[in-house]
């Protein structure tokens, strides 16, 4: 049996991305998010919520047009010791 194709992320994507670097300012719309524990250890936990983590984006586009966009926090992940990257899923338009 043949092993199936090796599908790189880019191509896994739903959209085209394009490089930007802007400030940007993120605020968590609803403040509580409840949910039940996983599992957790002395430097941190790991837990699971029905509901998501809803956010509003706001970044001035490459042009200068002022962009604001509500969705959801699907992804953190750190990079450094220092700095984290956070994945928004914006709402359907």
């Amino acid at each position: 049996m043949d092993d199936p194709p090796v599908t790189s992320p880019a191509e896994q994507r739903r959209a085209p991305r394009r490089a930007l670097e802007v400030p940007i300012t993120l605020t968590v719309e609803n403040a509580t998010v409840r949910g039940v524990t996983d599992n957790v250890s002395g430097v941190g936990l790991m837990f699971f919520a029905d509901e998501p983590l809803r956010v509003r984006v706001e970044f001035a586009d490459s042009d200068g047009t002022v962009r604001v966009h509500t969705g959801r926090l699907v992804r953190t992940q750190k990079m450094t010791e220092r700095t984290t990257g956070f994945a928004i899923e914006f709402d359907p338009e």
